[in-house]
């Protein structure tokens, strides 16, 4: 069980809570937010920590759109680092709000464009982008890209397994941000795993919000993206035994694909878990079936009940289909949905299913998380007239694709003026 507990900074970093918590800002929090505030148009800066750890600041940012719904995120979800508790005023934030991380300048600006980089799933911009390994020991391309002379940013969601649609809105706030602090017409964007999914809504012009793309990107890169899914879950129900256990450790906060299932001798209900039970809006919206690129995996158990529906040995399940259908057959709409002529668009996809600890994706070529198919899918892209400049494909699995020297160095050339 620990080792397949592992996964989940990453296998949460795509896919996939207990009764649902919120815990409302004290007094004292709402004094400090309202006295900080600056209404900025769309949206407002609530406020500014300086020179927290890792970063030259972070700056809470408000939305003014107003077609943000309130999302539910559950207590086992909530914000443990403490200087993002400390921007967000509260450990479980309000899905209009968001952290925008400065790196601050570099020592000499070598490239006059600024990068906003943007997590996935369960996790931070902190633990993506700077603290790559979770121990302040290993640098992350944060680091790496202000060292080669840019300026850059990150974002943190306040809902880790979040709207996708919320995320998208949150992007083009960020950007139009960024743009008012260093007084630029546009900003280059990097979005890995589910954050990447974010940004190809956000491209594509693929909106429920009131945010649309502004034309204000000059170029994107999507790194392990799920362009066409993923069926992590649903291809194998094991990772189900792993998540049912109820404790509080952040690593296996991901949804199950098992309605019910039999545990410790009797039928129990996944309840707030389960990823149709409301709590796991952008989990539903990446779901794609794959079965038809790579066949399942026959041996593990209730393996055909779980992805096609119906009652299994040890397990009840709605199957893929219907989840996806309640996630609005996202990803169906966005294969549809190039990006936008005006950016350029380079593709990072890993091809080593080599994380440690975990269960990696072993039925089709992948990232040890995401098929290469899905990643891959660059076909999708360039429908509207934008320009594919490389997809690069790289011996490294899903999270390495973010933080080894290798990728970091053809990224920092990607983006270099």
């Amino acid at each position: 069980m620990k080792k397949i507990s592992k996964v989940y900074p990453l296998i949460i970093a795509l896919m996939f809570s207990c009764q649902a918590y919120q815990e409302p800002l004290s007094e004292n929090n709402i004094s400090q937010v309202l006295n900080a505030e600056e209404k900025l148009g769309s949206f407002s800066v609530v406020k500014t920590v300086d020179k927290p750890k890792f970063w030259n600041k972070i700056e809470l940012i408000r939305s003014a759109d107003t077609s943000i719904d309130p999302e539910i995120m559950l207590k086992r979800g909530r914000q443990r680092d403490q200087d993002i508790i400390n921007t967000f005023g509260t450990d479980l934030p309000s899905s209009t709000d968001f952290c925008l991380h400065d790196m601050g300048a570099p020592t000499e600006l070598k490239n006059k464009t600024p990068i906003l980089l943007i997590h996935g799933a369960n996790t931070t911009a902190t633990r993506s982008w700077v603290d790559p390994d979770g121990d302040a020991k290993k640098q992350g391309l944060a680091q790496y890209l202000k060292a080669k002379g840019f300026r850059v940013f990150a974002i943190t969601f306040a809902n880790k397994h979040g709207d996708n649609f919320v995320w998208s809105s949150h992007i083009g706030t960020a950007i139009e941000r960024i743009k008012q602090l260093t007084k630029v017409d546009k900003v280059d964007t990097i979005g890995h795993s589910k954050g990447g999914f974010s940004l190809r809504l956000h491209v594509s012009n693929v909106f429920e919000k009131q945010n649309p793309f502004k034309q204000n990107i000059r170029k994107t890169m999507f790194i392990g993206t799920p362009h066409r899914g993923i069926d992590f879950s649903f291809r194998h129900p094991i990772i189900n035994w792993a998540l049912i256990e109820d404790t509080d450790s952040p690593l296996t906060y991901a949804p199950l694909s098992w309605k019910k299932m039999l545990w410790k001798g009797q039928w129990v209900d996944s309840k707030d878990m389960y990823i149709g039970s409301g709590n796991f809006k952008g989990q539903l919206q990446i779901l794609g079936r794959l079965d038809k690129v790579n066949s399942l995996s026959v041996l593990e158990q209730d393996w055909f009940t779980t992805y096609n529906g119906g009652d299994g040995v040890v397990s009840k399940s709605e199957g893929i289909d219907a989840l996806m259908k309640q996630g609005g057959n996202l990803v169906a709409k966005v294969m549809k949905s190039p990006v936008d002529s005006s950016v350029k668009v380079y593709n990072l996809v890993g091809e080593k299913n080599n994380i440690p600890g975990i269960l990696n994706e072993f039925t089709g070529k992948s990232d040890g998380l995401l098929f290469s198919y899905s990643a891959g899918a660059v076909q999708d892209l360039t429908g509207k007239g934008a320009v594919l400049v490389e997809n690069k494909v790289m011996n490294l699995n899903h999270l390495d694709l973010v933080s080894s020297p290798e990728s970091m160095e053809w990224i920092a050339k990607s983006f270099a003026n």
